[in-house]
């Protein structure tokens, strides 16, 4: 496969405005040669081109890096939240309930972790169908609402997504530094020169970040992190794992902050229903039109997903009551969860009366208006300034202030 090509299917669609401009640099190559350009002529657009997608380059990685050591900090606190919050072990004095069950002790999980929730669970064998399952949902709740489960949530899906941000920034830099190696063995072999490793030591050089160090080092310490809070995963009530999960979102310009927390919905059941609004619908939300229509949106959703549904209207709340079975309400084997993005979401009163609801933390630093913006405005210089712009916690492009920039696109 020609690297173009490869180059091509490895960009990510977020990330496409700094890649090197291997396929300009190429261009100008083949245009040279139609035009019978001299080498002189040549090598000087050939070197501007190259110049600003190092300089786009470098000051992508640093934002990103910058973005990465302070957020380690939040991680850092999110983890250290857990260690606290881990319940003691058993037979210890904290171990012990508080109510009438004060006698029983809890038992211990796989890793070593006790729960309050235990004592009721014991006494499940004793009651009739009816007051097992009002006793599971009630220990359902109580799980989801427990400061352990929710820091370890917390912490979890924190690293995970990080880690998956170093991942990909670790690609991000392997696969602009073969381009700027092939790229310049073009170059040589067009004009019969020699001069790709001395162009290309100079790159290393100019921008010491392609040699990934701090980013293998700070991989290697998430990895280590994200071990430790898994040892710490509380231990869940009998069908916690079995129940279906709902949501429901737009899902315009799908990228990887929608894939991370469809992916986070697992930690919740099995079974994903997500709800979608159409196309009209999104509009009277969003006073704008989507990027991507309602089918595209519906292929992006649905590997991640086991079941979709569409929602024609900008109130969600029929559509989702008509999809939830009241004998699924009544059993405590369904819940709702989303993103922390929009913590009072249409229709949250009736879903949290009927189902636990449950949060995952978003992806810092990514939104569809940000990309939509980057890639879509009209005016090249607000794509621009879009595209190096600080964001804030919901992707959102900010100021110095920290106040959101407007972008019409």
């Amino acid at each position: 496969m020609k690297f173009g090509k490869t180059l091509a299917e490895r960009t990510l669609k977020e990330w496409k405005f700094y890649y090197v401009d291997y396929k300009q640099l190429k261009q100008t190559l083949k245009k040279a040669a139609a035009d019978d350009v001299s080498n002189e002529q040549l090598q000087a657009s050939f070197d501007k081109i190259l110049e600003t997608s190092q300089d786009k380059l470098s000051k992508f990685y640093y934002d990103k890096e910058n973005w990465a050591v302070n957020y380690f900090v939040t991680l850092q606190e999110r983890v250290e939240s857990l260690r606290a919050s881990v319940p003691a072990e058993p037979g210890s004095p904290s171990s012990l309930s508080s109510s009438s069950d004060a006698e029983v002790v809890t038992t211990s999980s796989p890793t070593g972790i006790a729960d309050d929730l235990q004592f009721r669970l014991e006494k499940l064998s004793k009651t009739d169908a009816a007051g097992e399952a009002a006793q599971l949902k009630e220990a359902y709740r109580q799980m989801g609402a427990s400061k352990h489960f929710q820091d370890y949530i917390y912490a979890k899906k924190s690293l995970v997504t990080f880690k998956r941000e170093v991942d990909l920034l670790l690609e991000f830099l392997e696969i602009n530094t073969t381009a700027f190696s092939k790229i310049l063995k073009k170059f040589d072999k067009q004009t019969g020169s020699s001069i790709r490793e001395e162009r290309l030591a100079q790159i290393m050089q100019n921008n010491p970040f392609l040699k990934r160090e701090k980013l293998l080092e700070m991989k290697e310490t998430v990895e280590d992190l994200i071990e430790e809070v898994n040892s710490y995963k509380p231990r869940l009530p009998p069908g916690w794992e079995n129940r279906k999960v709902y949501t429901i979102g737009c899902f315009d310009l799908f990228h990887r902050g929608h894939q991370n927390v469809l992916v986070s919905l697992r930690e919740f059941g099995a079974y994903i229903v997500a709800g979608i609004h159409d196309d009209e619908s999104y509009y009277q939300l969003k006073k704008k039109y989507t990027i991507d229509n309602l089918e595209t949106r519906m292929k992006n959703v649905k590997p991640y997903v086991d079941q979709i549904y569409v929602i024609p209207s900008t109130d969600p709340l029929l559509y989702i009551k008509s999809m939830v079975s009241d004998q699924d309400i009544a059993n405590g084997s369904c819940c709702y969860a989303r993103g922390d993005d929009m913590l009072n979401f249409p229709g949250r009163e009736w879903v949290e009366a009927h189902m636990p609801v449950h949060f995952v933390p978003r992806t810092e630093g990514c939104s569809s208006t940000l990309i939509r913006t980057i890639y879509h405005a009209d005016s090249a210089e607000i794509r621009e300034k879009a595209a190096f712009a600080k964001t804030r916690y919901d992707g959102k492009p900010i100021d110095e202030n920290g106040n959101v920039l407007k972008f019409q696109a």
